[in-house]
């Protein structure tokens, strides 16, 4: 996206109306980051096993067929992924300094 800021730290973020797994209106990312992890693993069951999160478990017995190969038997593991990005309304710095003057001189 252009001009989109991928949050990932301390930014403190304020959400105009509580969303449905975040119960606050002003919170950091990493609260966010934390509540997007809960609910993944309260949504999905096993989720452990499927991310080889477990000691000693590297995914899920499975097989794949593959057009034009044979069956394929291996292990499956599930990668998460995913980032959070924040597109400002007015990108800072691409006002005029003379913009404030100009609406005064020309109101609408």
């Amino acid at each position: 996206m252009k001009n989109a800021i991928i949050l990932s730290g301390n930014e403190v973020i304020g959400i105009a109306k509580e969303m449905s797994f975040v119960n606050a209106n002003l919170l950091k990312f990493e609260e966010i980051d934390r509540h997007i992890g809960e609910a993944i693993k309260s949504n999905f069951p096993n989720y452990r096993v499927w991310t080889a999160e477990l000691q000693g478990c590297d995914g899920v017995g499975a097989e794949v067929l593959q057009p034009g190969k044979d069956w394929q038997k291996g292990r499956l593991k599930l990668v998460i992924s995913y980032r959070v990005e924040f597109t400002p309304d007015k990108v800072p710095g691409t006002e005029s300094p003379l913009d404030g003057l100009r609406s005064q001189l020309n109101p609408e």
